[in-house]
Order: structure tokens, then C-alpha cells, then sequence
């Protein structure tokens, strides 16, 4: 755990991330104008987020001699990413907010990976993000104006892009443009040969395939909190969706059967 200074008048914001396999937990002050960053964790585990999730905040507050109530806001990332972390996340960030009575704000991935890189990089960043089946998660920004109080600019939507059409993805956008992220790295050598055929492209190093905790902090701190529930940004099926009639055949469920029972437990409260 890291700490900055950790004497305060709580009124803290917590902000997780589980959409990716880091797992991403942050804590600060809410002041006015802002947030004072107070402590983080982090963990490399793929689908092992709930192994660390409840038992990371709380050593977090016990080391500031905090408890859950101090927290006024949590800002969790909704998506795109996985689907495990998301779940869990989401899931424990709205247990918190019925116990706390905090206020929920919902972060997009791609933007907190692409964040920092784009006001350091000119032309265009895209933030990739594995998905599996030959795609990426992938979102074009820019950098904002000096002035403007977003760290980067949307290009376009969130979108599932097939692997075998990222080169025309990446030929619509403004050159320079620059690439991070998980769909990256789990695909370094399709990219590595797009960038030989183009000097346009240009792959940033594995260092930014993570934000940092104190900008996940950051861009907490300018999200819209209210008092609803989080939606999840999934963007695709899952591929327990994808493949529900062979998961309840060998349950001794009809196919029909089991999409009952899962838009039972999928919908809404």
C-alpha cells in the first residue's frame, strides 16, 4: 500500500478498477476543487479480484484509522474489460454505497487507459483492450484543450473491433496515432507488423497498459455521482451467453429453461 498524508476530516471517494488483470483500488479526501490522494493497491490477479477486493479496502482504511462510513462517493469502472472483474467490482461497490449511503459514479476503461497518454502524445491515442475471439475493446482520443477540464477527448464510441479489421480502423484516424492497453500486448505481433507498414503507428510501452492509481483518482474525482445503480459496459455477449445451450444441456436444463433463469437474475431490482 502506498499513503500520502493521512490525517484528515473524512469525507473520502474510493475508486476501483477491475476491468482488466490489474486490479485497482484508490482512496482519497474530498476537498473542495477536488481530491486528495491517501492511499492505493494494486494486484496482478485475472479472475481472482474477488479474492482481494473487500480485504484491500479494508486494510486501506484500517491503515488510515478509517472506517467504510467516512466514505462519501465510489467511482467504479464499468467496462469494457472483464467480465469477472466487472461483476465483482460493480457488485461491491454498490453493496458499499446501500451500506454507506455514498453516492455512485461510473468510469469508462478505455478512457482511464488513454487518459495521461493523450495530453503527453500528439495526434491520436487508442486504448485496446482484449476481448478475446480475434477482437479488441478499442476507443480513439485526443488530446483536450489546455483550458478544458477532460484529460482527453472521445474520438468515437467504445467498440469491438476484429482483429483482422484493426488496419482499417487505425487508417480512418489522424496520424500520428499511438496504441496502449491489454489488446495490445496479447497481440504484439499483429501490431508490430502494422506498424512496419506504417510510420504513422507508433506501439507505447507495456508501462501504459495500466493507469496510474492517483489519475484513477483523478478522474474519479470529475465523474457525475448520483444515487443510481452502476450499468455494466459489456459491449459483446459473454461466453457463457454465447454458449448457453451447451452449458444447460449439461445441467439437465432446456435451452429455453436456462435463458429464463438468466434474465431473472439480469434484471433490474
Amino acid at each position: 500500500m502506498t499513503c500520502a498524508d493521512c490525517s484528515s476530516d473524512p469525507g473520502l471517494l474510493l475508486a476501483l478498477n477491475g476491468a482488466d488483470e490489474r486490479l485497482q483500488l484508490a482512496l482519497g479526501r474530498l476537498e473542495t476543487g477536488g481530491v486528495t490522494f491517501l492511499a492505493s493497491q494494486e494486484w496482478t490477479v485475472p479472475g481472482e479480484a474477488v479474492r482481494f477486493l473487500a480485504p484491500g479496502i479494508r486494510h486501506m482504511l484500517d491503515g488510515l484509522g478509517l472506517s467504510a462510513k467516512d466514505i462519501r462517493r465510489i467511482a467504479c469502472v464499468t467496462g469494457p474489460g472483464s467480465f469477472t472483474g466487472l461483476r465483482m467490482s460493480l457488485a461491491l461497490a454498490q453493496g458499499l454505497a446501500a451500506g454507506t449511503g455514498a453516492q455512485l459514479a461510473g468510469l469508462n476503461h478505455l478512457e482511464l487507459l488513454a487518459g495521461e497518454a493523450a495530453q503527453l502524445n500528439a495526434g491520436t491515442v487508442v486504448a485496446l483492450v482484449w476481448s478475446r475471439r480475434g477482437q479488441v475493446y478499442a476507443q480513439a482520443f485526443q488530446r483536450g484543450a489546455e483550458s478544458a477540464v477532460a484529460s482527453a477527448v472521445a474520438l468515437g464510441l467504445p467498440q469491438v473491433v476484429a482483429l483482422a479489421d484493426m488496419h482499417a480502423f487505425l487508417a480512418a484516424l489522424l496520424q500520428p496515432v499511438s496504441l496502449l492497453g491489454g489488446g495490445l500486448r496479447r497481440n504484439l505481433d499483429l501490431f508490430e507488423t502494422l506498424v512496419q507498414g506504417d510510420r504513422g503507428l507508433r506501439l507505447l510501452p507495456a508501462s501504459w497498459d495500466a493507469p496510474r492509481p492517483a489519475f484513477l483518482l483523478d478522474l474519479a474525482s470529475r465523474a457525475a455521482f448520483g444515487p443510481d445503480a452502476l450499468t455494466p459496459v459489456y459491449l459483446r455477449a459473454s461466453d457463457a451467453e454465447d454458449n448457453l445451450a451447451a452449458i444447460a444441456a449439461g445441467r439437465g436444463l432446456s435451452e429455453s429453461e436456462a435463458q429464463k433463469i438468466l434474465d431473472c437474475g439480469s434484471r433490474p431490482a
